[in-house]
């Protein structure tokens, strides 16, 4: 009777082990579906780390390079062209003689005009001395005094004109343009040559209205150049126009620049940025990160598994980056990538933590 009692206890013992671990199989494979259906579900997103950082705001404006000096030559005398001495692209001195214009005429004049000079010259000494006898009478002296005076001028203005038959350089630079040639008649404000001074340039741009509060005569700026991508230059502004250009809504600035080599040429264009703000330590996040909602501009951040939507209130803006003034703190893991269909308390999976 024992032994049959001990055989039915085994055989139930044995039979409740069974269903027990058939049980717990079945829990424990729920469990996993489930687990993995929350995964399934869950969306996946790129979120980085926010760090502080130095922040700079610029300026932006587009300029374009001026010789410092641009002369035009003109004729100051009638006359054929004798001979022009210069020609394009040639380097010249100031004084370096760049044409003459043929002088006989004007020669003649001159000799005419000495020959009556040196004539009433005589007469004016001889005048002199019998008025200091009062040999003379005061008229006559005077009538020749004012006669010679007329004769000094006249030989004057013609040794004058005849100068200006040699046509030199006002300053030293580089012949731009000639606009005449030898045996063409020239008159009194017919262009001979056009010189530019590239040996010093002008940078010239203008700054618009809302603008004039972040720049002043002094004011540096760094200068680039889209032709030479390595020329970099730190420069202060040198000029400041007073008055507003009524069709751009521009004021004028200008930087002067050294070009002994001449690698800068005039009509280049020129990026200029002057630094309008400056932020040692900053909350910067790309502007793709920000969404515009109509409670205003919120982002996500990652709170575990969970996508939390964040109110932010933005500051200065450069390029595709700006600047967080409120709503985000350092070491907020925000989202960057797959957060535009994200609802707040949404499950997520970091797929990528990139800095």
């Amino acid at each position: 009777m024992f032994l049959v009692v001990s055989k039915w206890f085994v055989t139930i013992t044995w039979l409740l082990s069974l269903f027990v671990a058939a049980a717990c199989g079945e829990s424990g494979s729920a469990a996993n579906e489930n687990v993995t259906e929350k995964k399934k579900r869950a969306v996946n997103v790129v979120a980085r780390v926010v760090e502080p950082r130095e922040f700079t705001n610029y300026l932006r404006l587009v300029g374009e390079v001026k010789p410092a000096r641009l002369v035009v030559v003109s004729i100051q005398a009638s006359g054929l062209v004798e001979s022009i001495e210069v020609d394009k692209g040639q380097v010249v001195t100031k004084g370096e003689v760049l044409a003459s214009l043929e002088d006989g005429l004007l020669k003649a004049s001159v000799d005419e005009a000495e020959a009556a000079l040196n004539s009433s010259r005589l007469a004016l000494r001889n005048h002199k001395r019998l008025y200091d006898q009062n040999a003379l009478a005061e008229s006559v002296y005077f009538d020749t005094k004012y006669r010679h005076e007329m004769n000094q001028a006249r030989f004057e203005q013609a040794a004058a004109y005849l100068s200006k038959t040699v046509i030199r350089a006002p300053i030293s630079g580089v012949v731009e343009s000639r606009n005449l040639e030898v045996g063409e008649l020239a008159n009194p404000g017919k262009e001979l040559v056009k010189l530019v001074d590239i040996d010093r340039i002008k940078i010239v741009a203008g700054v618009p209205e809302r603008h004039l509060n972040h720049v002043e005569k002094g004011t540096e700026a760094i200068l680039t150049f889209p032709v030479y991508p390595k020329i970099r230059e730190k420069e202060i502004i040198t000029y400041i126009g007073t008055t507003l250009d009524p069709d751009s809504r521009t004021v004028p600035i200008e930087f002067i620049l050294n070009n002994p080599n001449h690698r800068l040429k005039p009509e280049m264009a020129v990026t200029i940025r002057v630094v309008k703000e400056h932020i040692i330590q900053a909350i910067v996040i790309p502007q793709d990160a920000v969404i515009d909602t109509d409670q205003g501009r919120t982002v996500f951040v990652a709170d575990n598994d969970i996508a939390r939507s964040v109110s932010i209130k933005l500051g200065s803006i450069s390029g595709d980056q700006v600047v967080v003034s409120e709503g985000l703190m350092a070491g907020d893991l925000l989202i960057v990538v797959g957060h535009r269909n994200l609802v707040d308390g949404e499950s997520i999976q970091v797929k990528n933590d990139r800095m």
